[in-house]
């Protein structure tokens, strides 16, 4: 009960500053503790602390790097499209097979001469050009050795061809070869020598045929020069044409079924895959030389020992070249197997059993996956298209792709004939058409500029 007079119920009278004693007594004492922190924190900072910015310790809180993610750097590499962070689009073809009626039409004033000039190939591979731009490594079949510039040459049976050949190959933008086949030892190790060292003077990579013991055991391991990843290459021939190496590792071998080396063939390349991807590659492609020539069909070597090396796991992709005709693409088991590429270059045969001599495919295999990380990787596309070796009436390189980007090959009848021709061997086997695609260029590059 309150009263007018200012005491209490009892009559006692009311100290009105009581009340505030006690808050009054925690506010100094709080004071007190906070300039003490103050004061203390001021004694124990060191000088480049005490000059920092006031807000100095929140900007170090928010910039804290560990707390940003590392962006992922993709590569899509030189195709049209990527599923994954990473691709690899690679380039092959088939045999460049130099005959005396190829390489004469090429000839300098001066066939005999050492410095380079005596054969002007470059014409001939041209328009391959833009093909090749657009894919990341292009790897070529070198079917024969090569002669010392200046000659002599040979051709069939035995071949010794001009060494002008690898300018062009260099020239037109081929990264690598392979050359394991069933001409590998027409001039012996001295052939094997001078495409060696000619191929690696031209920063060729290359892999097949070997000077020494040594280099036959390293895997070639190839990065692609759009950061994608790295390619591993395998390759091996069925065939010496009855010659036999002064020694085995000479020349990389797949001998066929029955033949006591199968199996030992068949484990050399895998072991030179697995080495390959201990050396970082992403992806191993094996290239096949068979030597049965002139078929639409893959045969009885070319199917059991593209899959054998398909069962033992170690291969994305494998191809083939040496039967000088386009062959089918077939998916074994998730392994995609192109078994023939035909020609790439040649002279032309004009009998009707051997006019698919004249003929090849270009294939653009890209696998998809994750650089460095292991089992990530697939063959996502593989464009194809048919080529012929002639164009206007001269020897050269030509598409006859239904886009005919250099105009006709042979002739309009001529070229729809031809191209349909190799379209139905191409899916004799059932090849996915959506994964197995005919390569419009001319479309592809309208897009790309679109974008």
């Amino acid at each position: 009960m309150k009263h007018a007079n200012g005491y209490g119920q009892y009559g006692a009278p009311r100290n009105r500053g009581a009340a505030w004693v006690v808050p009054l007594s925690i506010v100094v004492a709080i004071l007190v503790v906070v300039a003490a922190w103050f004061a203390t924190r001021g004694t124990n900072t060191t000088d480049s602390a005490s000059n920092a910015a006031p807000n100095a310790s929140v900007q170090t809180d928010l910039e804290k790097t560990e707390a940003t993610p590392t962006p992922v750097v993709e590569h899509h590499g030189n195709s049209p499209d990527c599923p994954d962070t990473d691709c690899i689009a690679m380039l092959v073809n088939g045999d460049l097979l130099f005959h005396e009626g190829l390489w004469s039409q090429f000839a300098g004033a001066d066939t005999s001469a050492t410095d380079g000039t005596a054969f002007n190939f470059d014409p001939l591979f041209e328009p391959m050009r833009k093909y090749i731009q657009a894919s990341d490594i292009a790897v070529c079949e070198f079917e024969t050795p090569i002669a010392q510039r200046g000659g002599p040459y040979a051709a069939y049976p035995i071949f010794n061809i001009p060494a002008e050949v690898a300018d062009a190959v260099k020239n037109v933008g081929y990264t690598a070869c392979t050359h394991a086949t069933n001409h590998s030892w027409d001039q012996g190790a001295d052939g094997i020598a001078r495409l060696w060292d000619t191929l690696e003077a031209n920063g060729i990579a290359q892999t097949g045929s070997y000077k020494t013991e040594e280099d036959s055991t390293k895997p070639l391991v190839i990065d692609s020069p759009t950061g994608g990843g790295k390619l591993g290459l395998v390759t091996g021939t069925v065939s010496l044409n009855g010659m036999t190496a002064d020694h085995d590792w000479q020349v990389d071998r797949l001998r066929e079924s029955g033949d006591p080396n199968y199996q030992s063939d068949i484990d050399k390349a895998v072991a030179k895959a697995e080495a390959a991807r201990e050396q970082g590659a992403d992806v191993v492609a094996m290239a096949m030389h068979s030597v049965q020539e002139y078929i639409d069909y893959a045969d009885s070597w070319q199917i059991s020992e593209a899959h054998a090396l398909a069962d033992t796991g170690a291969f994305d992709v494998i191809y083939g070249a040496g039967c000088h005709c386009a062959q089918p693409i077939e998916n074994y088991n998730g392994t995609w197997i192109i078994y023939g590429l035909g020609n790439a270059v040649t002279e032309s045969a004009n009998t009707a059993a051997t006019i698919v001599n004249n003929q090849g495919v270009t294939a653009r295999v890209q696998f998809a996956g994750k650089k460095g990380v292991a089992g990530s990787w697939r063959v996502n596309r593989i464009d194809w298209i048919p080529t012929a070796n002639v164009r206007q009436g001269g020897y050269q390189w030509c598409s006859i792709a239904a886009d005919k980007p250099d105009g006709p090959c042979w002739g309009d009848d001529q070229d729809a004939q031809v191209r349909q021709r190799i379209w139905d061997v191409v899916y004799s086997m059932g090849a996915d058409q959506n994964v197995v695609r005919e390569w419009n260029i001319t479309e592809e590059q309208t897009q790309q500029t679109a974008q």
